[in-house]
């Protein structure tokens, strides 16, 4: 009875802000195949015709679910990176941001991913998301270094792609997201000047 008077006075959106939520933890602590609506109605205390008017399918739900860890991606993206920012300080922003984002929703994009269909629509959208994120990174690199274009390629796809896969080892050995962005940007940095170096190195010895 307190579920249903609580449930009439949430607002609509955030009554399905709070169905989300809710799913997010279950998926997160028992795995997809546990989320079912039944489970899902006790986990956010609605009942089951409150979950249905919202996703009438698990596939809406889950679909749901993607869409709005992309909208969390998109708030730590690069639109949102000043015009003009120093090349080392958009590495130490989009560093932090990207793990600071892998630190607390790494989880249920693990656990949505594990799913074939959903995964084929995380993939694609993370794809594009992180090609996005690569293209800048190339051609700042170019910019900054004047890497050929094939460097410049090697040394962004390493920049962006290495967090993914390390973050959750990491965070289960208790150091920060913003400790590890920290020791990663500079590692990102003085590996750029190092190769640059011995490119102009390089570039001497053959001109002799």
């Amino acid at each position: 009875m307190i579920e249903t008077k609580r449930a009439r006075r949430m607002a609509p959106l955030d009554r399905r802000q709070q169905i989300l939520d809710s799913a997010s933890e279950l998926i997160v602590r028992h795995g997809l195949s546990r989320c079912t609506f039944d489970a899902l109605a006790t986990q956010a205390g609605v009942s089951l015709p409150t979950i249905y008017r919202y996703f009438p399918r698990m596939r809406d739900l889950l679909k749901a679910l993607v869409d709005r860890e992309f909208a969390y991606l998109r708030r730590a993206s690069l639109d949102k990176l000043p015009a003009g920012m120093p090349y080392e300080e958009s590495i130490h922003c989009v560093m932090l941001r990207a793990t600071n984002y892998l630190y607390e929703r790494g989880p249920i994009i693990r656990r949505l991913m594990s799913d074939r269909s959903v995964a084929t629509l995380t993939r694609r959208r993370d794809r594009n998301a992180r090609s996005n994120l690569i293209g800048y990174f190339v051609k700042r690199t170019i910019e900054v270094y004047g890497f050929p274009r094939d460097v410049a390629t090697i040394l962004s796809c390493m920049t962006v792609n290495a967090p993914i896969i390390s973050t959750r080892a990491l965070k289960q050995r208790g150091i920060s997201a913003r400790r590890v962005a920290e020791v990663w940007s500079e590692f990102i940095l003085g590996g750029n000047e190092a190769i640059a170096s011995q490119l102009r190195t390089r570039v001497r010895s053959d001109a002799d």
